[in-house]
């Protein structure tokens, strides 16, 4: 197991959509979903927010594909697998304290 540093965490937890990702999979029962599943409920969850338009869908998938998950990937957070579109959540206890210890509005995909 790798241990980061807290500003390791730290920007890899100061991206909205990273942490939505992140928040998404922890209340996920079996903490797996499909890449498809994530963005469509990310991006319905954006579309329901107050704060300003949605993201186009595509490109919210593109930045998720090309960005945000392997970022989560490097770091050890999530595994993606291409082949089956399965992105699963691997917990790491750093990142849960320090998500946890931000106010609600900025943690949770729904203010």
């Amino acid at each position: 197991m790798t241990t980061h540093s807290l500003d390791a965490c730290l920007r890899l937890v100061a991206d909205q959509h990273r942490r939505r990702i992140i928040h998404h999979l922890r209340h996920e029962a079996t903490g797996a979903t499909t890449f498809d599943d994530l963005v469509e409920q990310i991006h319905r969850r954006a579309s329901d927010s107050k704060n300003g338009p949605p993201q186009d869908r595509d490109k919210l998938a593109i930045q998720f594909h090309h960005t945000h998950l392997p970022k989560l990937a490097d770091y050890g957070v999530v595994e993606f697998e291409h082949t089956t579109g399965t992105v699963r959540y691997h917990p790491d206890e750093q990142v849960e304290a320090v998500l946890d210890s931000l106010p609600g509005e900025v943690s949770l995909p729904n203010p």
